[in-house]
């Protein structure tokens, strides 16, 4: 099952399967306060409820698969404080959530939570149970800043974090309920766009969406080495050449693993959120999800 999130000044999510066929959870929403929401990340529990990050209200938002909100995190809810102190660079403060992974239930739920901007405390790991929860260093170094997260991923005991403003891809190890250790750090190369989106295959290669003056869907190995190309700029003369699959500004990317790169889907939101198209690892096209909301 897959969920899109689109948004404008209301906010949509529609799920599908990977054939495209449009499923039954489909719903919207809008904050009070802030006038607008946005879908900026997907994630879902052990009790089949949809966490959202919505930057454009500062909070985590927690729906039933009927569009029924029952929980939140930030603005003015359990660890954001006022809603003017939201923007602070602390722990506890979410800033403009940007993306959003979780495991378990209820009482041992844990949220991961990635924040934009500059921002030493940009990585935090709550625990709306029971407490603030934590906040991971960027590169090891406590002192140090995120450069403006843009997604991430967590697969087993590994987690993926993408920064556009330094263009690299940092690598942390350990479960999201424990300690999250660093591990190393890779660099995006200039000409292929700033990376915006992050998949993790779970072999230790990892899958990066770029945007900006090129847009790719490119393939990074277990230290970080560039390994292979699986889509490129739908704009690109070799785009057709190359095989398949081309993009067009992509910003989120959700991979079902199968049991060959030929097997697995990767599913990229691209071309401003109007398309969802499915690709194999090795670069073929299976389709497109297209008609999800809007225009």
């Amino acid at each position: 099952m897959l969920y899109v999130g689109r948004h404008e000044l209301t906010a949509e999510v529609a799920s599908f399967d990977l054939d495209g066929r449009p499923l039954e959870t489909r719903f919207r929403f809008r904050d009070e306060d802030a006038g607008r929401s946005t879908v900026d990340g997907i994630d879902v529990d052990a009790d089949r409820r949809l966490w959202i990050a919505d930057g454009a209200a500062r909070r985590v938002r927690c729906f039933t698969l009927f569009g029924q909100e029952v929980a939140s995190v930030g603005g003015d809810g359990v660890h954001g404080g006022e809603r003017g102190a939201a923007a602070r660079d602390a722990r506890g403060e979410l800033g403009v959530p940007v993306d959003v992974r979780v495991t378990g239930a209820d009482d041992d739920l844990t949220l991961l939570v990635a924040s934009g901007d500059r921002r030493r405390h940009a990585l935090q790991v709550l625990h709306p149970a029971g407490g603030r929860g934590r906040s991971i260093p960027p590169l090891g170094d406590p002192e140090g800043r995120f450069e403006r997260i843009r997604g991430l991923d967590h697969v087993g005991h590994e987690l993926a974090v993408c920064e556009a403003g330094a263009r690299r891809v940092q690598i942390f190890e350990g479960e999201l309920t424990g300690r999250l250790v660093f591990r190393f750090a890779f660099e995006v190369p200039e000409g292929l766009g700033r990376p915006e989106a992050v998949a993790l295959v779970g072999d230790g290669r990892v899958v990066v969406a770029t945007r900006g003056d090129a847009s790719n869907v490119v393939v990074f190995d277990a230290g970080g080495r560039l390994v292979g190309r699986i889509a490129q700029d739908a704009a690109d003369p070799s785009a057709h050449a190359f095989g398949d699959a081309s993009v067009d500004q992509p910003s989120a990317l959700a991979l079902d693993p199968g049991s060959s790169d030929r097997e697995s889907r990767l599913c990229v939101l691209d071309r401003e959120g109007e398309r969802v198209q499915v690709v194999s690892l090795d670069g073929r096209s299976f389709g497109a999800i297209l008609g999800f909301g809007g225009d």
